[in-house]
This record gives C-alpha cells, structure tokens and sequence, in this order.
C-alpha cells in the first residue's frame, strides 16, 4: 500500500545526490508518464522522512511531480536509526529540508562515496 505525500513536505535523509545513479534513473524514468515503486519512507518528528529513493525523488521532482508514492518503510531503532538520526540533522543544519534542496548537491560516484557513504559509516564505526 502506497502513501501520496506533497513532495515538499517530504525530507531527505541524505545530503548528495551521485550522477552515476542519477544516469541510471535517467535510462528508465519518463518524465511524461512518472512510474516508479513507491519510495521508502518512516514517520520521525511528525514529517514522512526518506530512507531511501532521493534520487527518484529528485526525477520526480524534475518532471514537475507535486506528491511522491511513499511505503512506510520500518526503521530499526538499532544502528539504522542512529545513522538515519544523523543525516536528518546534517540535513537541518546544511539547510537540504526539501527535495528541492538536493539541486546543486550532485556529485561524482567517487565524491560521493567521500563526502556521504563514508560520512554515514562513520556513525556506525564510532558505535
């Protein structure tokens, strides 16, 4: 069962956006005819938080989509969360509380794997 949530009351939990994925949703994504499975998403602090698809998300958004399918998507109250915890802060304080936001924040696969999946694993690492 899917959610339609407006797409600007949907926050991201990730601060980039990698150019080789979004290549690969470009080769798939019609910007006329939007299909995609319903993003992943959780409840936090009352607002539909991504945990996944913020790439689709943002082709969406491109496309002129004004709400995203959503699947609540369970988060463990373990690690996931602490490291989703995390982003959603870096977010606040980088100023990404929209999808919206993302526009300027692509980067290379390699950039990418720096300044995000590394900056993610750290929490972990630190536990």
């Amino acid at each position: 069962m899917s959610i339609a949530a407006p797409i600007e009351a949907v926050r991201p939990t990730q601060l980039y956006l990698s150019t080789a994925k979004l290549a690969g949703v470009l080769e798939w994504f019609d910007a006329d005819d939007p299909n995609y499975d319903p993003l992943p998403a959780f409840r936090y602090e009352e607002a539909w938080h991504l945990a996944d698809g913020h790439t689709r998300a943002f082709m969406a958004a491109l496309a002129g989509a004004d709400q995203l399918r959503l699947a609540r998507t369970p988060v463990r109250q373990d690690h996931d969360f602490a490291v989703y915890k995390a982003a959603i802060e870096w977010c606040q304080a980088a100023g990404v509380e929209t999808i919206d936001d993302l526009h300027g924040r692509l980067v290379g696969p390699e950039a990418y794997e720096r300044l995000w999946v590394d900056r993610c694993h750290a929490v972990t690492d630190d536990r």
